[in-house]
């Protein structure tokens, strides 16, 4: 036994990670995957829950192992396909099938598959299908089942979804409508009870189904309270009068509904200061209520009969019948109940010029309202929690819709954006090379008018200064001993060749001087040693020297060697 029980557990280890037969059909779930958006959910549920609740019925093992292996391999089958066929539709198809599988079998812990299906939500919204948003919504409710107020608000959430759909019908029956107003009842939600209530009474028509008379007129009576615990007295008349004139069958549980109705409608004929026909229904509420230990309706009898006598200046019969609703109102089931009680209680003692003990009690109520946040407060934080994570949801819903409609407008408005800049990007860029092509023409030619000039008058200072006397030549070249006037020579030389001076440095490096420049400058125009001697102020012997030093470091081998280097600089 000990040996088949490992056995068992292995395979099931080996299936959930991905060990299914490779020839499984899912040909079934491909082929309900593959139909319109429209109908695809209609198609889709009776594979993730009546096919799944069929194997399970199936198998009569204590355990089920055989129809859950069965599920396993379908699951596996279905995620291969899902790698093969990517898309967020496909994939909230798998989690739909494996969260109900799994929910059924109990095999993962239901907080891993709530991860599964708030994720499944997420990747929901972006297709903008609000039938298969609602059926997760509804797999979420189902799931919850456990926590009635969160479950019922995500059946709610399904619902609305489905009303605009007109598709409801396809999902909810009108006996889970009965069971959601009794959840938001209970919770003190009554705006929620009488909206369920009311689609309940809608849906059902006990004059075609005999059978349902009991839990119709019972909603109606829920309808009917939950109006009058938010003081909608014209409402709340309406529906008790509507209880007492159907025409149900006359058994003990429809007359006891009908009684109610007829005592509570003494509530109503209180507000409206109809006080003799208001005591005698309370009374008989009461003595019904007080029969059947109905806890609830004795407590509203009392508080009725209270009200009437403060109303009617019998404070002390007021405080008597009050302190009764007390006695039954003590439970936590009451909370709410209780508080009203307090709350008539002081104000009897206040008409009875009872001072003290009306303190007394508004001090108790202010601890009853404590105990009642604190009793409240687990419920509160799981509507809060829940109804934030509908509200990120349907805020992403918003803006993905939002996104759809406007996002084809706002594409050709891009593209006519896009098409105007590079037109005028285009003009821009054109005009510019065109304006810088015409200056580069302008500069070149003005440049080059420069340059003739001022090689025409290289060319007419080197007529000049050959043969000349020393004064002729200070005369056609000035004297370039001071840097200033060598200076001026050297930019207008450099005007007529732009490349003699970059070439001159390049090739001496590091010992170029102003000395040798103006050597080299002055053999490049033709001058014997005795001319440059007298156009820098030196000696013949010194510029020899110089030149001799100026032929080393350009590696010339004699005076016509440098004459030839210096020339093609």
């Amino acid at each position: 036994m000990k040996n088949f029980l490992l056995l068992s557990a292995l395979i099931l280890v080996l299936s959930a990670c991905g060990g299914g037969r490779a020839d499984k059909d899912i040909s079934g779930y491909i082929e309900a995957w593959k139909t319109s958006d429209q109908s695809q959910t209609q198609a889709c549920r009776p594979l993730y829950t009546t096919d799944l609740e069929a194997k399970m019925a199936a198998d009569t093992t204590q355990d089920h192992q055989q129809s859950y292996l069965d599920f396993l391999e379908t699951l596996n089958g279905l995620r291969d396909y899902a790698k093969h066929n990517p898309s967020s539709r496909v994939e909230i198809r798998n989690t739909l099938y494996e969260v109900y599988g799994k929910m059924l079998y109990g095999s993962d812990k239901k907080e891993y598959l709530e991860g599964l299906g708030l994720e499944a939500l997420q990747k929901a919204v972006t297709l903008n299908d609000q039938t298969l948003l609602a059926e997760l919504y509804k797999m979420m409710a189902d799931l919850t089942a456990d926590e009635p107020l969160r479950s019922a608000i995500y059946d709610s959430k399904a619902i609305e979804l489905l009303e605009k759909k007109d598709k409801v019908g396809d999902f909810y029956t009108k006996e889970k409508f009965a069971a959601l107003a009794d959840v938001f009842f209970k919770a003190d939600d009554y705006k929620d009870a009488i909206k369920f209530g009311n689609m309940y009474l809608a849906a059902a028509d006990p004059q075609k189904d005999s059978t349902i008379w009991v839990p119709y007129l019972s909603t109606m009576d829920l309808v009917g309270t939950s109006y009058m615990e938010i003081n909608q007295w014209d409402s709340c008349s309406t529906v008790f009068e509507n209880i007492l004139t159907q025409e149900s069958p006359e058994d003990d549980k429809t007359s006891r509904i009908k009684d109610v109705a007829l005592g509570k409608l003494g509530i109503v004929q209180t507000r409206w200061q109809q006080y003799s026909v208001a005591e005698e229904n309370l009374e008989y509420l009461l003595d019904i209520a007080t029969k059947s230990k109905d806890t609830a309706n004795v407590i509203y009898a009392l508080l009725g009969l209270g009200d009437l006598q403060i109303n009617t200046g019998d404070a002390r019969g007021a405080i008597s019948d009050l302190k009764q609703a007390r006695r039954y109102a003590v439970t936590k089931r009451f909370a709410g109940l209780q508080k009203k009680v307090y709350d008539k209680l002081a104000q009897a003692f206040e008409a009875n010029s009872q001072e003290d003990s009306a303190r007394a009690i508004t001090h108790k109520i202010s601890k009853l309202e404590e105990r009642i946040q604190e009793s409240r407060q687990q419920a509160e934080h799981l509507r809060t929690k829940t109804e934030l994570e509908l509200q990120q949801l349907q805020n992403t819903i918003e803006t993905v819709r939002h996104e759809k409609v406007n996002k084809r407008s706002w594409l050709w408005l891009i593209v006519l954006i896009i098409a105007l800049v590079v037109i005028i990007a285009f003009l821009v860029l054109g005009r510019k090379r065109f304006q810088t092509r015409i200056h580069r023409r302008i500069r070149a030619q003005h440049e080059k008018q420069t340059a003739q000039k001022a090689a025409n008058e290289m060319d007419t200072l080197t007529t000049k200064l050959k043969p000349s006397t020393p004064d002729e030549i200070r005369s056609a070249i000035g004297s370039l001993v001071s840097d200033r006037d060598w200076a001026a020579f050297r930019e207008k030389f450099t005007t007529a060749y732009p490349q003699f001076f970059s070439n001159l440095d390049k090739t001496l490096g590091k010992r170029a001087t102003t000395a040798y420049e103006k050597v080299a400058v002055l053999v490049f125009l033709g001058l014997n040693n005795q001319q440059i001697g007298d156009a820098i102020c030196i000696s013949k012997d010194s510029v020899g020297r110089t030149k001799r030093r100026l032929r080393e470091a350009l590696g010339c081998k004699d005076q016509d060697d440098l004459r030839d280097t210096i020339s093609r600089m």
